[in-house]
């Protein structure tokens, strides 16, 4: 590539020590004696700039221009002048290599830049200018045009053809035309500062001014740029200092430079304090380094994504290298601009980091990383989590320091394998059940139900059945809502068996748990787990009934003996009997229980409640305890209740026998079998449901329930 660049210029070889590959040149919207193009590093593909100046072009002046040029840009070490990596003078021309930047005329805002002017910019400027008034040199061509802009947005000062020491100004504007960078959209030096008197850096005060009016300008006015035009747009802080530049007088002192970027325009802008101190984070004291990185995050609110992500996150992965505890500090920060890239750029630039911090025997790091990995959980794949991350940090389950431990799960725990929860996880989280830390139980408990889903049930159930039997039993109220929320969303996980018999009690002891919270949480976790038990017991059925389908049915007992509530035969035929005598018996024996000696009858005039259709149960205190009633005697049941002693018969004194009748409709299946009635429990021995008998009616007649 580059033979048959220089056969169509024709400017000679380079030496084969010159490390570079040059590519396509970069159209310029200027014309200059150089051309710029793109380049490459032979060792490691870097990539560069390349400038070029032919000689065969060049006039004397020009070729010593350039020669110069080449020899500055090695000289000058500074973090604002544009850096050369290499240069060399041929016989057709001179090579500058130089880190990889475009012209600041024809930079465009990269994606995430907001309008706002390069305020950073400006003052980086500013401060390379002032090196080099401090180090005796002029500039020269000082501008927008001598301005270059790197990868990362920040400005380098580059065409040092007329940068000298003493250089005179009223040469320095004769010269300009015929070896710097012309633009006509550019305003011309005034002919006033020709005129002695003036400074030698006057003429890069002047360029100053342009650069300012260029920065703040609007997109429109950049392209013929007018001074007086622009000076409204100029911030007011910096208006005073823009009219000084402008028309520069003889110094007083040092330069005035100085004292434009100590203005609080700059100091006070967020750009500014970040870069400021980052540029010179080495000279600063462990104490300043720390108040620094607490207040970062904030100051980041003031700055636009693309500056964070191409200017701040390159500084801040550079300064976590350093020793010292700058990582720790730094990760908050690190990863608040990290979870705004791309998962490709995420996982280019900032995991790596992360896996190699967590592998750091820091608590104070390790704590900072638990603590941001719900920001950047979602950007890390899971076969670094569970190789390079999880096994680092699994000594976090059971660190000494409560944070830590509480931390190590709330994250990782869902995007581990599930062969790695299996085997390792659930123990120390089921150990973390015993923790002194109330809120890593709860935690933990939590993390169990997340993660049982993607398990085998065989290992997860017994799992589950002690954390939440621990949960519901544990003096922390919200470690026992969360057993209850658990339970609720793993209630499929558990057989009917277990529901019923080992969880459910454990939920019924809540209904009366002194925080109110917690009581709720039980009354609406009952109906849902109930509902489970539920459909897992009809499922149960019917795959016994699918099972036993195109069998012959064989006569059971339960079928001869079903309950009044189902409706047998026995229900349909009792149901057809007149009612009287039963009712009559029936009354008269609650009568002569609530009227036993020492108690007074029924006031006057208190009618008894017409007899109940059905009643489900009586319990008689202190008197022996009776069969339980049917759910349904031929109709709906009726309630009677005995609320403070009194009842629909009459008002029962305290002291007495006390009568508890619970007439609620009782549920199906319910209610007296026939052997309830016959006492007998072979159906051979039952008279016919059809053919009662005075025996059965009789059975009222006993003594203990007759009235008195």
């Amino acid at each position: 590539m580059f033979k048959t660049l220089l056969s169509k210029v024709g400017w000679g070889e380079l030496p084969s020590s010159f490390g570079y590959t040059i590519g396509e040149k970069v159209e310029l919207p200027f014309s200059w004696n150089w051309e710029l193009h793109k380049g490459q590093k032979k060792s490691d593909g870097s990539s560069a700039s390349v400038f070029m100046c032919a000689k065969k072009d060049l006039d004397p002046a020009q070729a010593m221009a350039a020669k110069n040029a080449e020899q500055v840009s090695k000289t000058l070490r500074h973090p604002n002048i544009l850096r050369a990596f290499n240069s060399i003078e041929t016989e057709g021309g001179v090579y500058i290599v130089t880190e990889e930047v475009v012209p600041l005329v024809t930079a465009a805002a990269a994606e995430g830049d907001d309008d706002g002017p390069a305020i950073w910019g400006l003052f980086q400027a500013l401060d390379g200018l002032s090196f080099l008034h401090s180090s005796g040199f002029t500039h020269g061509l000082f501008g927008p045009l001598a301005i270059w802009v790197t990868n990362q947005g920040d400005y380098r000062i580059g065409s040092f053809e007329l940068c000298q020491k003493g250089l005179d100004t009223g040469s320095a504007i004769a010269a300009r035309r015929r070896v710097g960078p012309n633009s006509s959209g550019l305003p011309e030096p005034p002919s006033a500062m020709q005129n002695g008197g003036m400074p030698s850096v006057g003429i890069d005060m002047w360029g100053a001014a342009v650069l300012m009016a260029f920065v703040f300008a609007s997109p429109r006015a950049r392209m013929q740029l007018d001074l007086r035009q622009v000076e409204k747009e100029i911030p007011l802080d910096l208006r005073k200092a823009f009219m000084e530049l402008e028309n520069p007088k003889p110094l007083r002192g040092r330069s005035p430079l100085a004292d434009i970027m100590a203005l609080g325009f700059f100091q006070q802008h967020p750009a500014v304090q970040v870069f400021s101190f980052l540029s010179n984070l080495q000279l600063k004291s462990p104490e300043e380094k720390e108040a620094f990185f607490e207040g970062l995050p904030q100051l980041l609110e003031g700055l636009s994504e693309g500056v964070k992500k191409r200017q701040v996150l390159p500084e801040l992965l550079t300064a976590q290298r350093f020793p010292g505890q700058e990582a720790a500090h730094l990760l908050p920060s690190i990863l608040k601009i990290g979870v705004k890239l791309t998962e490709e750029q995420f996982r280019e630039k900032v995991a790596p980091l992360v896996a190699q911090l967590f592998a750091a025997p820091d608590r104070t790091i390790r704590f900072r990383l638990l603590t941001s990995l719900g920001d950047m959980i979602e950007f890390l794949d899971d076969a670094m989590i569970n190789d390079k991350i999880f096994p680092e940090c699994v000594n976090g389950f059971t660190d000494s320091n409560g944070p830590i431990r509480e931390a190590s799960m709330i994250f990782f725990v869902p995007r581990l394998k599930p062969k790695t929860v299996e085997s390792r996880v659930l123990k120390l989280l089921v150990k973390m059940m015993q923790d002194p830390e109330a809120s890593i139980r709860t935690n933990a408990l939590i993390c169990v139900g997340r993660v049982s889903g993607g398990l085998p049930a065989a290992s997860v159930n017994q799992t589950l059945l002690t954390v939440i039997g621990a949960g519901l039993k544990d003096p922390f109220s919200p470690c026992r809502c969360a057993a209850l929320q658990t339970l609720i969303a793993t209630a499929n996980n558990f057989t009917a068996e277990e529901l019923a018999q080992k969880l459910l009690p454990g939920v019924c002891s809540r209904f009366v748990d002194p925080d109110q919270a917690v009581s709720d949480v039980a009354f609406t976790t009952l109906p849902k787990v109930q509902e489970v038990v539920r459909q897992k017991v009809a499922e149960r059925r019917a795959a016994a009934t699918a099972k036993e389908a195109g069998a012959e049915p064989t006569s059971t007992k339960a079928e001869e003996t079903s309950s009044w509530a189902q409706g047998g035969s026995f229900y349909n035929q009792i149901s057809a009997l007149s009612m009287d005598k039963v009712r009559q018996k029936f009354m008269g024996s609650v009568a002569g229980s609530m009227n036993q000696p020492g108690q007074p009858a029924a006031p006057a005039g208190v009618q008894e409640a017409p007899p109940a259709p059905a009643a489900s149960c009586f319990t008689l205190t202190g008197a022996p305890v009776q069969p339980r009633a049917p759910a349904q005697l031929g109709g709906g049941g009726s309630k009677m209740t005995s609320s403070s002693g009194s009842t629909k018969f009459g008002k029962q004194p305290s002291g007495g026998a006390q009568l508890d009748l619970d007439l609620d409709d009782e549920p199906a299946g319910g209610g007296w079998g026939d052997e309830d009635i016959f006492g007998d429990s072979h159906p051979s021995q039952a008279a016919k449901a059809d053919d009662f008998g005075d025996d059965f009616f009789d059975e009222f007649d006993a003594p203990d329930l007759q009235q008195t």
